[in-house]
C-alpha cells in the first residue's frame, strides 16, 4: 500500500517559491519573472503564489534569507567545534563562508542590483539583508553588536562585505582564491581606519578582541594598556 506524500506547509511552499525565484533569477533580469513561472517550476497553485507572495520581493527577500540562516547555522555548528580560532579569523572565516555560499548565484545578485536602481524597496531589502548577515557573524564571532559601538560593528563589516563584491563577481578561481586574499586586505584595511578614528586600540594580534567591550564604562585614564581588535 503507498503511503500518500505529506502535503508541503506554509512555510515550505515559501521556501520552495523563494528558492526558485533565485534559481531562475540566474538566467534572467527580475523584469522578466512573474508568478506564473515560478508556480510552474515548482509545482504549486497560481493563486496560492500570489497570495503568498503579492510582491516578488517579498519572494526575493525570503531566498535571501534562507541562505543567510543556512550560513549561520553551519558557522554556529563549526565555531562550537573550535575554541582555538581567534575572532578575527572566525570573522573572515564567515565571510568566505558566505563569499561561498553565493557563489552559484552571483547572475541573479547582479539582476538584483542592476534592479534594486530602480526599486527603493528592493534596495532596502538587499541593504537590510546584509546589514543583519554582518550583525550575525558579529554575534557568531563572539562580538557585541548593540549601541552605537554594534553599529559602527555591522555597518564596517557589511562595507567590507561590499567593498569585495567586484573581486567576487570577477573571480573565477575554484577555491575563491581571489576573493579571500580581497576579504583578508579589506579586513585589514578596515581595521587600521578604525584605529585611526580611535574606534578601536592598536593591537598585533586579536587575542583580546573582546577586551574593549568589557571596559566602555570605565574611565579609560585609569585602565591599564590594553589590546583591541575589531571591524
Amino acid at each position: 500500500m503507498m503511503t500518500a506524500k505529506k502535503k508541503p506547509s506554509l512555510d515550505e511552499i515559501k521556501q520552495d517559491l523563494a528558492s526558485a525565484m533565485l534559481k531562475r533569477l540566474c538566467g534572467h533580469p527580475l523584469s522578466d519573472i512573474d508568478h506564473a513561472q515560478l508556480s510552474a517550476d515548482t509545482g504549486h497553485d497560481a493563486a496560492l503564489t500570489r497570495r503568498l507572495y503579492p510582491d516578488l520581493t517579498e519572494c526575493i527577500d525570503q531566498g535571501l534569507k534562507d541562505i543567510d540562516d543556512h550560513i549561520a547555522n553551519q558557522l554556529a555548528e563549526d565555531f562550537s567545534e573550535d575554541d582555538e580560532t581567534a575572532t578575527r579569523g572566525r570573522i573572515l572565516e564567515g565571510l568566505i563562508v558566505r563569499a561561498e555560499a553565493y557563489t552559484p548565484y552571483k547572475q541573479a545578485i547582479k539582476h538584483l542590483n542592476k534592479a534594486s536602481m530602480r526599486n527603493p524597496l528592493l534596495a532596502q531589502i538587499m541593504i537590510n539583508r546584509l546589514s543583519k548577515a554582518s550583525q550575525v557573524l558579529l554575534e557568531l564571532a563572539g562580538l557585541d553588536t548593540t549601541g552605537l559601538r554594534g553599529l559602527i560593528r555591522i555597518k564596517g563589516l557589511a562595507g567590507v562585505a561590499l567593498s569585495v563584491q567586484r573581486d567576487w563577481f570577477l573571480d573565477d578561481t575554484a577555491d575563491c582564491a581571489m576573493t579571500i586574499r580581497a576579504l583578508d586586505n579589506r579586513l585589514k584595511q578596515a581595521e587600521n581606519i578604525a584605529e585611526m578614528l580611535n574606534i578601536i586600540s592598536p593591537q598585533p594580534s586579536d587575542a583580546n578582541y573582546e577586551q574593549e567591550d568589557q571596559t566602555d564604562d570605565r574611565n579609560p585614564e585609569n585602565d591599564p594598556p590594553k589590546d583591541n581588535h575589531d571591524v
